[in-house]
């Protein structure tokens, strides 16, 4: 018998025992195809499993188990898009920038690696689905960045109501500690008659931990520094009377039962003034070329320095001297912000007022010779603030708009669903 034929032989021989094995398990179905992608069963389970516990399945009826299966399909197939987008242009998260969110958790939430993924597993998750998880928030973070918000437009009309909206709120902050039992849990009426024997302002943020399936369990319950008007009404009514260390009775909602605890409130400051050094000044410019050495550019710098010092005009010295024309005229010097010169430049003005002839000095553009006009230091606390609301404005048209960029990316993918009987 050739070698080949004995290869064949032995081939069936072996896939034979395996039909008829009772360990044979019928590969991962795919029920669905995302370009030249696909879902598969398993990765639709293991999405209903993050959601769902074995026990609430249970108790879920067929047809609202259809109706989370096709919602948690639809997530996937864009997850898949989005990732596939991400990949093609170049704008996946890194390794390094994924740690560093995770760092960031893990600081933020004074627990350790080990403490977060004992954690993870008592929810039935694991450390890598929840850096996948981050993986995917981070991907449509760049995607919102570089694809939507460039080309969303704030009107100063929008920023005028922003800041007048945002002067007229309170000016105090609450920290709030928070216990959910969800309303589809089986157990919580046992939970919540444990919770109301045992729990004071000294264990609140145990008991979260023990028993909150809120996402802040991990950190004690702790929603951190908010106002009255960012909370839910069903929180800020306790909240706005409540007393430091006082705790809620049980909030009844549409998702669950709620336990509340007023941990500290403080006043909010006014913000600093925020003042940034301006300078005008007027320059002799001397550009770097193939012809002049940079010592021969230098003397002849310090030259036409001291015929300025010995009665020179400066805007003169300009019109004979520099190749840089724009700034002769006094009158129309404009003020420019120390922070957004060149670092040299910022060196050089640091020796102002003790020097107002400045130079010479090389950067990159040439050789200097600087004469300060004036300066200022300028109040730009409104000009931030309307940065700061040009930037909460953008994003939050940015995540409405992001709803249709991903209907146009599905529209102009293939996408194929697979009967899954």
């Amino acid at each position: 018998m050739s070698s080949i034929k004995k290869f064949f032989f032995i081939f069936l021989l072996i896939f034979s025992n395996l039909l008829h094995s009772k360990d044979y398990e019928v590969l991962d179905k795919i029920i669905a195809t995302v370009e030249k992608d696909v879902i598969t069963r398993t990765e639709l389970q293991k999405e209903i499993n993050k959601k769902f516990s074995s026990v609430e399945l249970k108790n879920i009826s067929k047809i609202e188990l259809n109706e989370i299966n096709k919602n948690l399909l639809e997530f996937l197939i864009n997850k898949k898009l989005i990732n596939q987008f991400a990949e093609q242009m170049k704008l996946s998260p890194s390794e390094l920038e994924l740690n560093q969110v995770l760092t960031n958790i893990i600081k933020n939430n004074n627990i350790s690696i080990e403490e977060l993924e004992k954690d993870l597993f008592s929810q039935g998750s694991s450390l890598y689905e929840f850096q996948d998880d981050l993986k995917h928030q981070l991907t449509v973070q760049k995607i919102k960045d570089s694809q939507i918000m460039p080309f969303v437009n704030i009107s100063n009309y929008e920023i005028d109501a922003w800041l007048k909206e945002k002067n007229n709120q309170s000016d105090v902050e609450y920290k709030i500690l928070h216990i959910l039992i969800k309303s589809d849990n089986l157990e919580k009426d046992n939970i919540i008659d444990e919770i109301k024997k045992s729990i004071n302002a000294e264990n609140f943020s145990d008991i979260a931990k023990k028993y909150s399936q809120g996402p802040n369990a991990i950190n004690g319950g702790d929603l951190g520094w908010k106002k009255a008007e960012d909370l839910p009404s069903i929180f800020s009514k306790f909240v706005l009377n409540a007393k430091v260390s006082e705790i809620s009775k049980i909030i009844e909602s549409s998702n669950g039962y709620h336990i509340i605890m007023l941990d500290s409130k403080s006043k909010i400051e006014d913000s600093k003034k925020i003042f940034v050094k301006q300078f005008q000044f007027q320059q002799i410019l001397l550009k770097i070329n193939t012809i002049t050495s940079d010592d021969e550019l230098r003397l002849k710098l310090s030259n036409i320095k001291n015929l300025i010092i010995s009665g020179l005009n400066f805007s003169d010295a300009i019109s004979k001297y520099s190749d840089d024309q724009f700034n002769k005229d006094t009158a129309n010097l404009e003020w420019v912000n120390y922070d957004n010169l060149l670092p040299k430049f910022r060196e050089q003005l640091n020796k102002y007022p003790q020097e107002k002839i400045i130079g010479p000095f090389k950067t990159e553009l040439g050789w200097h010779l600087l004469k300060v006009i004036n300066f200022r230091e300028s109040d730009q606390t409104n000009q931030r603030e309307r940065e700061v609301a040009k930037i909460e404005l953008a994003r939050k048209k940015t995540d409405l708009r992001f709803q249709d960029w991903l209907n146009g990316l599905r529209k102009n993918s293939e996408i194929k669903l697979i009967d899954d009987n």
